[in-house]
């Protein structure tokens, strides 16, 4: 079966998610992603009406308004991802991008800062940033989350260097790896790499502008998986912290040494 194939068909959820957790599917939780918007063409029910920071005349400019439309296709995909592991819980997107992969820092922290107050328990960040003059108004924001039990699920620079807010203790950070399922992830302990969390994010099949089906590769796939297994763990534990989030994650992970390769 080719990845394209089984993108038709949901996957099917881990032993752990049909034992541990009870069937959880993420009902009642909210999912912010932040990100280039959704395809509103799409008509999925699931998707509730987002937000933008991004001004119409200029990529780089902070104004809200209500065009959360896509046109890049990477907020879709990543939306879709979350939706296929939680299939029940609500996606809110959070349109940082314009018509390019690229946004500001201050649009990135008014972007969060908006999504927690719009009631999200999870957002997903598949961006990031090296600025230094971001790491603390990017670690006040991510501490802002932690601090409301608002759990933020950051992807990781694809070249490996240090990508705020993927590094910051306060965030689940994820790194891209390649897995049969987007239920299977490793999980990683002190010094062995900087972020927690390898998942799904080489040939990833995804859903793209117009229900197009791809593949993509990169830490930005990888992160909605776990974003969305993060909402069935809220399922079923309501106001779990980030630590508690962060040991039942350890404890769903497939063992490192028998874990797919990159």
């Amino acid at each position: 079966m080719t990845g394209m194939e089984m993108l038709d068909e949901p996957p099917v959820p881990a032993a752990w998610v049909r034992d541990v957790l009870g069937g959880a599917t993420g009902a009642g939780i909210r999912v912010a992603v932040i990100d280039s918007g959704y395809d509103r063409a799409l008509g999925d029910a699931r998707v509730l009406p987002g937000i933008s920071f991004v001004d119409p005349e200029d990529d780089f400019a902070l104004a809200q308004n209500d065009d959360d439309s896509d046109v890049l296709g990477h907020g879709t995909a990543c939306v879709d991802l979350v939706l296929r592991v939680a299939p029940d819980a609500r996606v809110i997107p959070v349109r940082v991008f314009g018509k390019v992969l690229e946004t500001s820092p201050g649009t990135l922290q008014a972007a969060m800062l908006w999504a927690m107050e719009a009631g999200a328990q999870v957002i997903n960040v598949s961006l990031g940033t090296r600025l230094e003059s971001a790491l603390i108004p990017l670690y006040a924001a991510c501490e802002k989350a932690r601090r409301a039990g608002i759990i933020v699920v950051a992807a990781d620079d694809n070249g490996g260097g240090a990508s705020y807010p993927a590094i910051f203790e306060n965030v689940i950070g994820v790194c891209a790896g390649r897995f049969d399922s987007p239920f299977d992830f490793r999980f990683h302990t002190g010094d062995e790499m900087k972020v927690e969390v390898e998942a799904w994010g080489v040939e990833q099949p995804v859903t793209w502008i117009g229900g197009r089906r791809v593949v993509k590769h990169g830490t930005s796939f990888a992160a909605p998986n776990v974003a969305g297994i993060v909402a069935l763990i809220l399922e079923r534990h309501p106001g779990a912290t980030l630590e508690e989030v962060r040991e039942m994650l350890a404890g769903f992970a497939l063992p490192n040494a028998d874990a797919p390769g990159r």
